[in-house]
């Protein structure tokens, strides 16, 4: 019998997750499908209504706090990022993951760094402060919002810092900002930044931001979103998030291959 999963939030048409998911599934031949939900609220309500259909999701925005609140149980990264961006059906109910974490922390693995600015606010804001601490790296936050820039600084224990300009001179800057968010406040740049940027906006791309610090110091968001779908994939399979899927390198390259396929 097939499983059924799907990626819920709003706005989804520009999701890439059923590509990947799709890829993922094909590559370990497992009878499953992945589907885009639009879903902009009330996500109880749809699953009430549609979610027994289904044996796990992925949420992206606005979900990911809702959905640590829906779920019976969570891991500990969804609770200390308060959110949670996938949900898998368990004999019990509702588990609650946070893999935006992993997939941070996998797209920048190659880099070696000390001090970290993000960029935003949101829960992927949350999940790169946790991410970076979890790698005992100096955090600093920029935001467009200073009320809730100070209110994430004291939860998480971070500086802040009110100058973009400034906040981008760190090793790396990771922007958690939705797409041409950031752009108005680019010419507040003098310089192309020094460090490496993570820009988890990934459409379009390349992002006005990701030109300004150069092809070879950007890292895009893709890939952090295959690193978190790759973390989605061992859930979905019953592993634990830390617990590796068997052939996983070939994994990857099915799911790359599928993405350049896409463009």
């Amino acid at each position: 019998m097939t499983s059924h999963y799907a990626v819920l939030g709003s706005p989804i048409s520009h999701s890439k997750s059923p590509i990947i998911h799709t890829a993922a599934f094909a590559a370990l031949s497992a009878d499953s499908d992945y589907q885009a939900i639009e879903l902009a609220g009330d996500l109880a309500d749809f699953m009430a209504k549609q979610g027994a259909g289904f044996q796990g999701f992925s949420l992206t925005m606005p979900l990911k706090e809702e959905a640590l609140n829906f779920a019976e149980r969570a891991d500990s990264l969804a609770i200390g990022t308060g959110a949670a961006n996938t949900l898998v059906k368990t004999e019990s109910g509702w588990d609650a993951y946070n893999t935006d974490v992993f997939g941070i922390q996998q797209a920048v693995s190659g880099l070696r760094f000390r001090t970290v600015s993000v960029i935003g606010t949101g829960a992927t804001a949350r999940s790169a402060i946790v991410a970076m601490q979890e790698l005992d790296k100096q955090v600093t936050l920029w935001g467009r919002n200073p009320a809730s820039v100070r209110q994430l600084s004291a939860e998480f224990d971070v500086s802040s810092q009110p100058l973009l300009h400034k906040a981008c001179e760190a090793d790396l800057v990771i922007s958690t900002l939705p797409p041409r968010a950031l752009d108005e406040h680019l010419p507040s740049l003098k310089t192309a930044p020094r460090g490496v940027l993570l820009d988890v906006a990934y459409d379009p791309w390349p992002s006005k931001a990701a030109e300004l610090w150069g092809k070879d110091r950007t890292i895009s968001g893709i890939e952090m979103l295959l690193w978190q779908a790759l973390g989605q994939q061992r859930l979905f399979a019953g592993h634990d998030l830390d617990e590796p899927l068997e052939n996983e390198k070939e994994l990857l390259q099915a799911i790359r291959s599928a993405l350049n396929m896409a463009k």
